[in-house]
């Protein structure tokens, strides 16, 4: 897997203008192999069989994209400083719903809904605006950090109760921002364990994540994740919650929602998009983790603090 990757790094490196031996050091890699695979087009570059087909396409789309493709995770400790109630208000403020399992079909990423409950609940926002003023702020720093343009970039919240709520292995053919909020909860990163805290925030492209059961945790996590593709750019404005008519049906007069796409939206047309958006993105319940694979990557994730 870490091949591939790094064949297609190098591919978007040389459309950077680097050269070769500047391409070699970053990747670690000798300058003989940064050679022989630049002779080899991108697209005719073998397929591991851990890459799903779907993330090695959209990996190829964003190198065609002229965006470096495998984005590298970023974990900011402590985002947000000020997180006293925060977890509170998310549970109380947000518009919470039953999750229900799905599935997403390895060879061409459709998903399916099974309508089968899990543990958890889950909300979803069309924008990155939620009313809650603290979680608001942090969400706009990320959007100007991280260069969010996407106008339908959109939130998708999951609240874990207790540590018996989790979520199973899963790619995402797009890019993450995930902000935690609550008690702290390991998050498996290709695998890797990382414990976020409350306030810390988690952002990465494809690779393959999860958050495992942990039995012993009594207390509850709210998960914030801003979802986006960056090769669509043409998001310029700011959040906002002024007056006016309903973007969808057009009504005026009533309480409407701002989406990044910079487009009001009144409750009615709000919910209506969760229906119809939360039926796109994974969840479930990971009952493959043992209690001792999760001993060992909480005691990793604590050594890391």
């Amino acid at each position: 897997v870490r091949e591939f990757r790094d064949i297609l790094r190098a591919h978007h490196l040389r459309g950077c203008g680097r050269s070769k031996e500047e391409v070699a050091n970053e990747l670690d890699r000798a300058p003989g192999w940064v050679s022989r695979w630049w002779q080899t087009p991108a697209e005719e570059v073998p397929r591991p069989r851990d890459v799903p087909p779907y993330i090695a396409e959209y990996e190829l789309h964003m190198l065609r994209s002229g965006i470096a493709p495998f984005r590298p995770p970023v974990l900011r400790r402590g985002y947000v400083a000020d997180t006293d109630g925060l977890y509170e208000e998310c549970v109380q403020q947000m518009p919470w719903r039953q999750a229900v399992f799905r599935k997403r079909n390895y060879q061409t990423g459709e998903v399916t809904v099974t309508g089968i409950a899990s543990s958890r609940q889950d909300s979803s926002y069309p924008g990155l605006f939620t009313g809650i003023p603290r979680l608001d702020a942090a969400l706009e720093r990320v959007r100007k950090e991280f260069d969010v343009r996407d106008p339908h970039a959109y939130l998708l919240n999951n609240w874990y109760a207790d540590g018996q709520t989790s979520i199973a292995p899963h790619n995402h053919d797009f890019w993450s921002a995930i902000l935690s909020f609550g008690v702290p909860r390991v998050f498996l990163l290709e695998g890797q364990p990382i414990l976020l805290g409350s306030g810390d925030l988690l952002v990465f492209g494809s690779q393959r994540h999860s958050v495992p059961k942990m039995p012993g945790v009594t207390e509850g996590r709210v998960s914030v994740a801003v979802f986006w593709y960056p090769e669509e750019r043409g998001y310029e404005g700011e959040s906002g919650a002024d007056g006016g008519a309903c973007a969808a049906c057009r009504r005026s007069g009533e309480p409407l929602r701002v989406g990044i796409d910079g487009l009001r939206y009144c409750e009615p047309c709000w919910s209506g998009w969760q229906a119809r958006e939360l039926g796109q993105e994974l969840g479930g319940e990971d009952d493959d983790d043992s209690d001792e694979a999760l001993a060992f990557a909480l005691e990793l994730s604590l050594r890391e603090q």
